[in-house]
């Protein structure tokens, strides 16, 4: 259960295991925020896959620096919203190697409601920084590895590449691979970026898709280009 501890309250926000009965594409979860005047809990089975999928990406990303300004998440169906803050500093043009060096936010902003699901008056903010955030994100990307990524589908109609830049895993930037041979935990080069820089990624997972369900268009979709060489991959490496 990944909890995180700030000053006198305790927040946790896991993912549960699926009821047999239980719809394969709505992920349960446990919300619980404690300290000395709050004791509340709520047990949903209303976040869907994809967007329990793209809140562990948003996180990943912002940790990756991908974010130059404020970005927000909403996730009205088990009741809070998130705001992303990349660090700033007026005056100073940041790039992405120092938005991954410098401190970053993410704020939780939970809307708590009664046993009849109605809401409660107020909303209940928590500001998580870069430790905080990178100890949160494994802790409930493994929980939904572990009950969820195991239905994905084994065969499709194409392949897609979720991909990291080199230091980083879980940002799955989707990339078609047309020769349907990348394997989760591989290197690939791909074109990144606006500027479609070419350069070698990591594999965050390698998932089946069909026509209604892929995470864009096959037909538009920037392509893996190709497996990185094994000295390319010990090069890497050595620098990593």
């Amino acid at each position: 259960m990944p909890t995180i501890k700030l000053q006198g309250t305790e927040f946790s926000f896991s993912v549960l295991p699926q009821d047999k009965t239980g719809d394969k594409f709505l992920v349960k979860t446990k919300l619980a925020v404690k300290n000395a005047v709050i004791d509340y809990e709520e047990i949903s089975e209303r976040l869907s896959f994809s967007e329990a999928e793209e809140f562990t990406c948003l996180m990943a990303r912002l940790l990756a620096g991908a974010f130059s300004k404020e970005y927000s998440f909403n996730v009205e169906r088990p009741g809070f919203a998130v705001d992303f803050y990349p660090f700033e500093k007026e005056g100073e043009k940041m790039d992405r190697a120092r938005l991954r060096k410098e401190d970053c936010v993410m704020a939780i902003r939970i809307l708590f409601k009664d046993k009849a699901g109605q809401l409660l008056s107020g909303v209940y903010t928590l500001l998580l920084h870069r430790a905080e955030i990178k100890s949160f994100l494994q802790g409930f990307e493994a929980e939904l590895n572990a009950h969820y990524r195991s239905s994905a589908l084994k065969k499709g109609k194409y392949l897609f590449a979720g991909v990291s830049p080199l230091g980083y895993h879980g940002c799955k930037y989707w990339y078609l691979d047309p020769t349907k041979s990348c394997k989760t935990g591989e290197y690939v080069w791909v074109q990144m970026g606006r500027h479609n820089t070419e350069q070698i990624v990591y594999v965050d997972e390698a998932r089946y898709f069909n026509d209604d369900n892929a995470p864009y268009d096959p037909s538009r979709v920037k392509q893996v280009l190709r497996k990185a060489t094994e000295k390319e991959i010990r090069l890497l490496r050595d620098c990593e």
